[in-house]
């Protein structure tokens, strides 16, 4: 019921983000990933606390070139989402860890895997939303355009 319930309210905000475009013209450097969301706008829900670009990149943006399962070997820009948990205050005592994309598409992981993942990166890909990189896991956990992580 509770997934179904984020499910409705996720597809709901991505509804009302598409009826409320902006017609601002984009901009982009070399420093940063192209990005569709307007400055300040949030782009990554985590256990409620709402992250823009910003917020993330200050949490130590690096690359890794880390080992898809499918694709080998990828160079990946992002931020180690054990910083981007521990910075929403998401407990370490929970017991999974759900990633949601815009399309509704949702992975639940054990948190003890997805914790001791130390290489995992909620990474930046070229739209200006999240991917996730999680070496280590299958393919299914590789969840792209993600736009909320929960915890239970």
């Amino acid at each position: 019921m509770k997934r179904t319930i984020t499910l409705l309210l996720v597809l709901l905000l991505a509804l009302a983000a598409t009826a409320c475009g902006d017609d601002a013209e984009e901009t982009t450097t070399a420093a940063a990933p192209t990005t569709t969301a307007a400055a300040g706008e949030a782009i990554l829900t985590v256990g409620g606390t709402a992250f823009t670009m910003a917020d993330l990149e200050a949490l130590g943006a690096e690359t890794l070139n880390l080992e898809h399962p499918k694709n080998g070997p990828t160079d990946y820009t992002g931020v180690r989402l054990n910083a981007v948990l521990d910075a929403a205050g998401i407990d370490t005592a929970a017991t999974a860890i759900t990633f949601v994309a815009s399309d509704g598409y949702s992975y639940e992981a054990p948190s003890t895997d997805v914790r001791a993942c130390a290489d995992c990166l909620a990474a930046f890909n070229d739209e200006g939303g999240i991917n996730m990189a999680m070496p280590g896991m299958e393919s299914k956990a590789w969840v792209k355009d993600v736009v909320e992580i929960t915890s239970g």
